[in-house]
């Protein structure tokens, strides 16, 4: 191969080498705050105190309670790529989860010293609590789910080209899930155990912002999630 033919086929292979990584350098979302959606009655909920540990992070571990590898994936999708956050996902999710409680009116508390222990069981998983619970009870769990696919179309070139915020016509899918146990540290007995989960899709979707879009649905999703847990805890304990 000549000097000269090498160097064509540099020239026309940069453009879209400076593409692609220009997509993985941008290609990260920002979580903001979670703001809280309204709930329909304070009467609806449980009003004893308890204390809410931080979350664990099993995301794409499903049917086991080991930690994620991928801790910093939160979307994906075609003509998308891999999205990730700087965030601390369960740091994010167990303070939203805090956050919508209170707005329910529970008498609730996070308590970030607190260490949640689990062992697997067929019949009957273990829960211990370790750390200085300031009340009784305490809610403990992990991240079973918690991201977002954006679909959308792309320039099919060598596979490289993603088009994010450059095509109207994006698709939408969003989830949510969340296990969790309410224990009694006084008594060590599980009050309630269960498995709240919500998914959400949206089509046509516009630019500019396709991944603060997607953020802001995720959230809205995991909220529906927080509720059903909110009203299943309350029951328990009626």
């Amino acid at each position: 191969m000549t000097v000269p033919r090498i160097f064509r086929l540099v020239k026309t292979g940069l453009p879209a080498l400076f593409l692609m990584l220009s997509a993985c350098v941008q290609n990260r979302a920002e979580l903001v705050s979670y703001t809280p959606t309204a709930s329909p009655s304070g009467s609806l909920y449980m009003q004893a105190p308890f204390v809410v540990a931080p979350l664990a992070d099993h995301r794409f571990r499903l049917y086991s309670y080991a930690a994620t590898t991928m801790g910093d994936t939160i979307g994906w999708g075609q003509g998308t790529g891999t999205i990730f956050t700087p965030q601390n996902i369960p740091d994010h999710v167990t303070k939203a989860l805090v956050s919508q409680f209170r707005s329910d009116g529970m008498n609730v508390d996070y308590a970030p010293t607190l260490h949640c222990h689990f062992r697997e069981s067929p019949d009957h998983p273990q829960v211990r609590v370790t750390g200085t619970p300031r009340r009784g009870l305490v809610l403990c769990g992990s991240i079973l789910d918690y991201q977002f696919q954006l679909d959308h179309p792309r320039i099919n070139f060598a596979g490289m080209i993603s088009t994010l915020d450059m095509n109207a016509g994006a698709t939408l899918s969003t989830q949510a899930s969340l296990h969790l146990w309410l224990v009694d540290t006084r008594s060590g007995r599980i009050v309630w155990t269960g498995v709240e989960t919500s998914a959400r899709e949206k089509d046509g979707l516009h630019p500019p912002g396709l991944k603060e879009q997607s953020i802001a649905f995720l959230d809205g999703t995991l909220s529906r999630a927080i509720e059903k847990v909110a009203l299943a805890i309350s029951r328990a304990r009626e």
